[in-house]
């Protein structure tokens, strides 16, 4: 076979005419209902306000002549941020229409002129086309708009109601987090699917679950009568109809009493859950797992934020007739986006939506949340059949059979095999992902979150799984993500990885995300949505991958020289200049001093002579421990470092980069690094102040749990080294510096003093 041509524009309008017939918007011109138009406005009057220029699309206001928005599509070459601005200047200003989508078909950007800004619904940046409702409330609403149903339950009264739920299941013995989920996802489900019938009755279809099966049926009864009928009646009907390809439904409730059951029957009743635009199951999920204290923790278990399943989604972009595969499904997240994403670009024909059912989403669990993906599954289209849970996924390999891969897999998990995969190591992380380059046919696609501490561990299983990668795929991207990303999870660093099999890789682009649209928070009453969002810069920059001050495009050939080390940090530093030079190695500026702890039982260790270093737990500072010394014993029978007066301390446990300079000889740990120059290139004060100012996150990585200090990644820092007599200078002014911050802080210090000596007296009385 020869070489293919390439897409062009024609090919982005194709999915667009087909995902906005699947949103109800009417593009047959000769209809008189017509409501989009294309390369044309509506009126010839419209139409020359553009001055000969075609705009790909204009959407009006079913049965008027106004028109509501832009739709622009990308030709090759072209960014989508070129694309809005070019949508934005030639049409949307002079036709007076505020709102203005651009879309390679895959990603779509939303703007809003009146406030200069992106349009967001629930906080959440919108990355869809829309139906002609939820446009017309941006429309007279404004550029951000929040959930509301008829009845106007907003997204904050339904959470409310989630907690009062999860007390009375509480109260009912289960326990927190999954068990507590898993049963009320029950009420959730029959809430959903009743409403879907409904609608489904109401457009003329044919009903799938009768109505003696669905909410109304029951609702109303007396709490006893409730009981029953769920268990004897609806729960049968739901095993018989739906767990044929495995548990999806318990055949009774586990709530014993009658008056908790119709309590929290009678708090869903009033509310509309059904809205395409809100997945109410995963705010469910959410809620349940942020609000469990010991679920988790064990096996890795938390959830995708939405936003980044949506992102990866999108970048992948699975078509229809493919076959999409998630190893470590947890609630069906990946699998559902997946699902909506394909359902979204295609004629919803009997055979399409029997393949869309049967042949499309695949996916394996460990853990019992498989039950809530099959149920997940199920309202939002089906396609239930194909999760299987109780699956151990690395236990069973799968070889080319599936044409893309999405997940985000447990992390720091062990395995018993790795020899399945050609490695030799407990640690599962590489062996995942070994697992999905093999899982995909060849020109097959993925989307994996990954620990970043997999793309830069040096231990042989996690390099020679980056080189495998590499050589056998085309990595065309590496998104390092914040470390608040999966917060309040976890705060373990994490990357996504996106490549291609069958080619090896030329040339990576690693994106830094420092703000994803989200407050930088641990808090488990969830993000709250900001302005500043790296992710819709990423969105703009991906089909042509341009290089900025947070993305850099990296060669093969570069990252090979670097033992495949995949992080920002690497590459960033040393484009600056030739004139940084690391901070440590054979070559280095520094011996880097890493110490251990004396065992804390061993008594005859402690309550010695000398002194022990340590870091202060609160503020993350350094210093000397003079309660806790250590005996000649603890020195000799450890691996303990001495360190001279005047050694630059440098903290990792608790807060990266925290420095201090010894007062006196000590001992040191695990946890702080003496910097000791190996010569007069370097001086310690200046090394001090440029450490000071650097980003040094990437570095942390390796202790996210905080347990050690990665010797090797403090050496791999690198640091701009003026020569020495510019180094004194530096330090001179940086001296000045410190010296006029110091006496700022004594002169606040007075300050509050005499606020806290004022009203005082105010309050005792």
């Amino acid at each position: 076979m020869g070489k293919p041509t390439k897409p062009k524009e024609t090919a982005t309008r194709k999915k667009v005419d087909l995902i906005l017939t699947n949103l109800d918007w009417v593009i047959d011109e000769e209809s008189p209902a017509c409501n989009v138009f294309t390369e044309r406005a509506k009126l010839e009057k419209q139409t020359k306000l553009f001055g000969g220029n075609e705009p790909d699309y204009v959407l009006y206001r079913s049965g008027t002549d106004i028109p509501l928005a832009i739709i622009e599509t990308k030709r090759p070459g072209q960014t989508l941020r070129g694309v809005l601005e070019e949508a934005i200047t030639k049409y949307a200003k002079p036709l007076g229409v505020s709102i203005v989508f651009a879309t390679d078909g895959a990603l779509v950007d939303a703007y809003d002129l009146r406030s200069s800004s992106f349009l967001r619904s629930d906080g959440d940046v919108v990355t869809d086309l829309l139906s002609e409702k939820k446009l017309l409330r941006f429309v007279e609403e404004g550029s951000e708009i929040f959930s509301a149903e008829p009845q106007r339950h907003t997204k904050k009264e339904v959470i409310r109601i989630f907690a009062e739920a999860n007390e009375l299941l509480r109260k009912e013995g289960l326990r927190e987090g999954i068990e507590r989920f898993t049963e009320f996802a029950n009420f959730l489900f029959l809430k959903l699917i009743s409403e879907i019938e409904n609608e489904r009755e109401a457009k003329g279809e044919k009903r799938i679950l009768a109505k003696r099966y669905c909410w109304e049926s029951f609702s109303q009864k007396n709490a006893p009568d409730m009981l029953e009928y769920i268990n004897d009646t609806i729960l049968p009907r739901l095993v018989d109809k739906y767990n044929h390809s495995g548990d999806v439904f318990e055949s009774r409730l586990l709530i014993k009493e009658p008056e908790t059951l119709k309590e929290i029957v009678d708090k869903l009743s009033p509310l509309t859950l059904l809205d395409t635009d809100s997945d109410v199951k995963g705010d469910a999920f959410e809620y349940f797992l942020k609000n469990s204290v010991t679920v988790g923790n064990d096996l890795g278990e938390y959830f995708t934020p939405r936003h980044i399943v949506k992102l990866m989604v999108d970048l992948v972009d699975p078509k229809f007739g493919e076959k999409v595969y998630d190893p470590c499904c947890g609630t069906g997240g990946f699998l559902i986006q997946a699902f909506t994403h394909i359902k979204r670009k295609v004629i919803l024909s009997k055979e399409n939506i029997n393949i869309l059912k049967n042949h499309t989403v695949f996916g394996r669990e460990l853990t019992g949340t498989a039950k809530i993906a099959k149920m997940n599954m199920i309202i939002f289209g089906d396609g239930h059949t194909n999760i299987e849970g109780g699956i151990d996924s690395l236990k069973f390999p799968v070889k080319e059979k599936y044409d893309v891969v999405l997940t985000n897999y447990p992390f720091s998990q062990t395995t018993d095999h790795a020899g399945l995969y050609g490695l030799r190591t407990k640690n599962a992380n590489p062996v995942f992902l070994k697992h999905i380059v093999n899982a995909l046919k060849l020109g097959g696609r993925a989307g994996v979150v990954v620990p970043t501490g997999l793309l830069f561990d040096d231990s042989s299983s996690c390099l020679n799984v980056r080189r495998y990668l590499m050589e056998h795929c085309d990595l065309s991207a590496v998104l390092e993500l914040h470390s608040f990303v999966f917060r309040p999870y976890t705060g373990q660093p994490t990357s996504i990885l996106l490549f291609e099999k069958g080619r090896q890789t030329k040339n990576v682009w690693i994106f830094k995300v420092n703000e994803d649209g989200y407050k930088k928070t641990s808090s488990k009453k969830g993000r709250e949505s900001i302005d500043e969002n790296d992710l819709i810069t990423l969105r703009q920059l991906w089909d042509l991958r341009s290089i900025t001050t947070q993305s850099l495009m990296v060669p093969f050939e570069r990252i090979r020289d670097n033992n495949y080390k995949l992080m920002f940090s690497t590459y960033s530093h040393k484009s600056i200049g030739d004139d940084w030079v690391k901070l440590g190695g054979r070559n280095g500026l520094c011996e880097v001093m890493v110490g251990g702890t004396p065992a804390i039982k061993d008594k005859g260790s402690w309550n010695g002579t000398h002194l022990w270093v340590t870091i202060q737990d609160m503020k993350g500072e350094i210093i000397t421990d003079t309660e806790r010394k250590i005996t000649d014993k603890g020195v000799q029978n450890s691996n303990v470092k001495l360190l001279k007066k005047g050694t630059l301390l440098f903290g990792f446990k608790l807060s990266i980069g925290k420095m201090a300079f010894a007062g006196k000889d000590l001992y040191t740990n695990e946890a702080v690094a003496g910097l000791v120059p190996k010569d007069d290139r370097l001086k310690s004060r200046y090394l001090y102040y440029i450490l000071r100012q650097m980003d040094l996150t990437p570095y942390g990585q390796p202790a996210a749990k905080g347990l050690t200090l990665n010797k090797r990644l403090i050496e791999s820092i690198r640091i701009p080294l003026p020569p020495p007599e510019e180094q004194v200078k530096i330090i001179e002014r940086m001296d000045r510096l410190e010296s006029v911050i110091r006496g700022y802080e004594k002169e606040i210090a007075k300050i509050l003093l005499e606020e806290k000596n004022f009203i005082n007296p105010f309050l005792s009385n």
